[in-house]
């Protein structure tokens, strides 16, 4: 249950994150993110989202990463207990519900989510507190579950690896 919880979450913010206007961001976000989508080299080109959300009333936090190349956005989240030094580093899994990896396709001003996370781990391998960066890597595969547009083929299966973010930058969100 909690996993459908933190898909419609991402889902959502893949939502009005497409929905914001490029010239009125004021997007301070830096750093790199790469991988390998079904054995062909990908690089973030605009980095879309870096974000830490944290909900005190509920003691849980969730950081938030999506990036494209202007053709597809990976989207990764993860969450935790809220603790004092941002996310704890160690590895986050699908496989037990604390984390989800969305691929996006982007068609003209339109974005289409044709799959389904199957599996998927995100290691995080630094974070400071004080700079907010973050640095990891993931991997993870999605699964076809329908088509939702055709001026593209999609693959049944899409296997992201190699897959490795640095130095991001990222923004605090806490609830008052």
């Amino acid at each position: 249950m909690r996993k459908y919880i933190g898909m419609g979450l991402v889902i959502m913010t893949l939502f009005f994150v497409g929905c914001s206007n490029d010239e009125t961001s004021e997007d301070n976000t830096s750093g790199t993110i790469t991988a390998t989508i079904n054995g062909t080299p990908w690089k973030g080109s605009k980095i879309i989202n870096v974000s830490l959300i944290q909900v005190t009333s509920s003691g849980e936090q969730r950081f938030d990463i999506s990036a494209q190349d202007g053709k597809q956005m990976l989207s990764l989240a993860f969450s935790s207990q809220i603790t004092a030094k941002g996310m704890p580093v160690r590895t986050y899994s699908f496989d037990n519900d604390d984390a989800l990896f969305l691929n996006t396709y982007l068609i003209g001003n339109s974005t289409f989510t044709e799959h389904s996370p199957v599996s998927g781990q995100l290691t995080i391998t630094a974070i400071d507190t004080d700079k907010k960066t973050i640095s990891g890597t993931f991997s993870f595969q999605n699964e076809k579950i329908g088509i939702l547009q055709t001026e593209i083929v999609t693959p049944e299966m899409v296997n992201v690896t190699e897959g490795v973010f640095t130095n991001l930058t990222y923004k605090v969100i806490t609830d008052k």
